[in-house]
């Protein structure tokens, strides 16, 4: 749309430059004249339309406008998408809303015991509409904004909060505890810009082989020991289940024994007998046979 109001603008001027030209050229003397002739109200309505555009401009869609006036300044109020009426001197500058990206590789931070870590970082913001104007007065554009203070500020947020951990601490059970604090204290900083933080991405990390080696070493002693007292645990529950199921146990043969009296084992044996008396009778050295004697009766 900007560019259309621009060719029309061009073609407006070289119209009404040639309309003004032919108003005071005497085609039949062949000569300029001082009196205008009827190409003069021609090279008006081009003057005209031409400063009418000049007071429009427009505004893109995902974009907010920032009106800069050669007396008052940049005005402190954006301007929303769609066409904007303006001064005819005054310019209209816009600047994207949209989610941008950033991305800075090889960045170097220490950590508390002295050691260095080379990062990539990536960091998605957007535009604040309504401080959009403080934006443009510092910075003009988006790709000065990246420069810096995209880029600084990420830094400055990280090497803040990495310099208060080890660096196996970094690296291991504390990098949530980074990227939370870190993103915190970024969102801080670009607010204080105009700027809203949408995510901050660490997306690598390298301490060099040796480091990562002795990590994944200390990983590797800290999960044998947990499965060390887990295998204790197990153990030990185990040990107790058996100790409660024998104690059940006992208290069940101690209630059976006690209930089993003279009288009931002779009920029983009684109520088991069939009748026939017992075939073999003695001690264990001299057993008799007395099925005969028992035919002879």
């Amino acid at each position: 749309m900007n560019f259309i109001l621009f060719i029309l603008k061009v073609l407006l001027l070289l119209g009404g430059v040639g309309c003004t030209f032919g108003a005071f050229y005497n085609s039949e003397e062949e000569k300029f004249s001082t009196k205008p002739n009827k190409f003069i109200f021609i090279s008006l309505i081009c003057v005209l339309i031409f400063v009418g555009t000049m007071c429009i401009d427009f505004v893109p869609a995902n974009h907010v406008g920032v009106k800069w006036s050669m007396f008052g300044g940049t005005s402190n109020k954006t301007l929303n998408e769609g066409i904007v009426i303006k001064a005819p001197f005054d310019k209209v500058y816009t600047i994207p809303t949209t989610v941008q990206e950033r991305t800075m590789k090889d960045v170097t931070i220490q950590t508390k015991d002295a050691q260095f870590l080379t990062l990539e970082i990536n960091v998605k913001f957007s535009v604040n509409k309504e401080n959009a104007f403080n934006v443009y007065k510092r910075y003009e554009n988006i790709d000065n904004l990246k420069k810096n203070i995209i880029s600084n500020y990420s830094q400055k947020s990280i090497e803040k909060i990495v310099t208060q951990y080890n660096v196996i601490d970094v690296l291991g059970s504390k990098k949530n505890d980074i990227y939370k604090f870190a993103t915190e204290e970024l969102k801080i900083k670009l607010a204080k810009e105009g700027v809203n933080l949408v995510e901050l991405t660490i997306k690598d990390m390298d301490a060099g082989k040796d480091i990562e080696t002795a990590i994944k070493k200390e990983a590797i002693a800290k999960k044998e020991v947990e499965t060390a007292k887990q295998n204790k645990e197990k153990a030990k529950t185990e040990a107790e289940t058996k100790l409660i199921q024998a104690e059940g146990e006992a208290k069940a043969n101690a209630v059976k024994t006690k209930a089993l009296t003279d009288k009931v084992l002779l009920e029983q044996w009684i109520s088991k007998w069939n009748g026939i008396l017992p075939l073999v009778s003695g001690t264990d050295n001299n057993m008799i046979d007395i099925s005969e004697l028992l035919k002879q009766k």
